[in-house]
């Protein structure tokens, strides 16, 4: 166990400003193609020395309350890998407890993708699309196992027998994402023994979870249909459209589904006698500056959620596919109603481009208590200083902005995107800055609308209404390159040159 590295009062500061700054007992197979002989240099794969890294874990686990491990992908070409479907990443991982920082659990390169942590925490299953296999590492000593053949949807522990088990999609069917038609359950450690859970409705690979007495899952069934199920093989109700669902792990029966804009969850609560729900703004963490992020996903521990970003280098609309060396890790603490993230700490600290991230937080920590206390009140989702109501403005358009094709914005098929205007005059409504961000259609059912294009000088006469005042926008994809996220987004709902 690693000791506690910071006993002084300047140590203990350097950690809150960090803080404010931002084995299974299955037998085994040799690593053979899995791990070579010689180690990557720590400094390679972190791009940071030795004492920062043990600065880092001290950080986190006083960010979190207790031990901590983070697992994801990381893409050694060009960086654009976001979902492991090439053959140039590394399985890394990083544990709060122990002093080598971020290292490859399998250090050869290879076709790696959705690691998850195992609910006790010492192994990783993961995907290993070469093959179409499920496999699980042990964290202790990197050797690797074949389990099944499949996609790995989710890991699970019977808190009664104190089994693991990992839920496995089979019979792909072609979609974009991926869908798979059943889902089965193997447990880790007898992965013969097979049960269906689920073939109603395909699912889609990457949003799948359970709550914590395995009764109910959140998934896209399938993208973008956002919903709950019963299992096995109950009822599906879809409470949305959007992509990278997630449950909370406790029977809370809280789930949320990412918008279209890349930036927010819409936090649903399905045990609710009514239709109860919320949304959480997950773009604002420090060193994200309001660009888009990609892959929320809710860790073992209901207060603990990770995403991946900033998302800044891609072009065409779709910035995501861009990824970049400079995407990281991020753990975001819900506040205990979970209406907002009351606090950020970024994982990685790197040159790499780092995707596909899964957290887990020992389940006995005390969650700290954050040292600066938001209104309840405060709109999570709000970064505008002032009322936004709508509006009737003539304006013009302040900067040339590619247009995007039906080809960038794929798999969504209709997609929105947002100008930055310079405000000639306001016809309606009362809005005082010089400039306003405007959403408008440009692409319906994968075809480019006639006149989306509006070039740098073209004056519009739009009437508004807030962009968040039109939910049914949430699944729908949302194209934004502008930095101006002090302003207040609306939505063109009919303009007129």
């Amino acid at each position: 166990m690693r000791m506690p590295l910071f006993r002084d009062g300047c140590s203990l500061f350097l950690v809150f400003a960090v803080l404010v700054a931002c084995s299974g007992t299955a037998p085994t197979e040799p690593m053979s193609s899995y791990a070579s002989s010689e180690t990557r240099s720590l400094n390679r794969l972190t791009g940071a020395g030795e004492l920062a890294l043990l600065h880092r874990s001290d950080a986190i686990e006083a960010f979190t309350g207790g031990r901590t491990r983070a697992v994801w992908v990381r893409d050694l070409g060009d960086g654009t890998d976001f979902l492991g479907f090439r053959d140039q990443l590394l399985l890394m991982g990083l544990d709060t407890f122990d002093e080598v920082g971020e290292r490859a659990l399998i250090d050869t390169p290879g076709h790696y993708a959705k690691p998850l942590i195992t609910p006790r925490g010492d192994r990783v299953i993961f995907a290993d699309r070469s093959d179409g296999s499920v496999r699980v590492v042990s964290w202790a000593n990197q050797t690797v196992r074949r389990v099944v053949d499949g996609f790995p949807l989710a890991v699970w522990i019977d808190l009664d027998t104190n089994v693991e088990w990992v839920y496995v999609g089979t019979d792909p069917r072609g979609t974009d994402p991926e869908s798979y038609g059943e889902v089965h359950r193997h447990p880790i450690d007898q992965p013969d023994h097979r049960e269906l859970i689920w073939n109603k409705r395909a699912v889609s690979g990457d949003s799948f979870q359970l709550s914590r007495d395995g009764r109910l899952a959140g998934a896209l069934a399938r993208w973008p249909a956002a919903g709950v199920m019963d299992l096995p093989n109950g009822e599906w109700r879809q409470l949305g459209e959007g992509c990278w669902t997630s449950l909370a792990s406790d029977d809370s029966g809280l789930f949320w589904y990412f918008d279209g804009q890349h930036r927010n969850l819409t936090i649903v609560d399905t045990r609710a006698a009514v239709d109860r729900r919320w949304t959480v703004n997950i773009n604002s963490a420090p060193g994200i500056n309001g660009f888009e992020v990609y892959h929320p996903r809710w860790s073992n521990h209901v207060r603990y959620l990770t995403m991946t970003g900033p998302y800044m280098v891609g072009g065409g609309g779709n910035k995501i596919r861009g990824g970049g060396h400079g995407v990281e890790i991020h753990i975001g603490r819900f506040s205990a109603d979970h209406s907002r993230v009351e606090a950020w700490m970024q994982v990685t600290v790197n040159d790499g481009a780092d995707f596909y991230p899964d957290v887990w937080v020992d389940p006995a920590t005390t969650v700290p208590i954050p040292k600066v206390t938001v209104p309840a009140s405060a709109d999570a989702g709000s970064i505008s200083p002032f009322t936004v109501s709508p509006v009737t403005v003539r304006a013009r358009v302040s900067a040339d902005v590619l247009l995007p094709t039906p080809l960038d914005i794929a798999p969504y098929r209709n997609g929105l995107l947002v100008l930055d205007y310079e405000v000639l005059e306001v016809l309606d409504g009362d809005y005082q800055p010089a400039n306003i961000l405007a959403a408008h259609w440009i692409i319906r059912n994968s075809e480019v609308l006639p006149g989306a294009a509006r070039p740098s000088g073209t004056i519009v006469q739009m009437v508004l209404d807030p962009y968040a005042a039109h939910p049914e926008l949430e699944g729908e994809r949302l194209v934004m390159d502008s930095d101006r996220f002090d302003l207040p987004l609306y939505y063109d709902t009919g303009s007129t040159p």
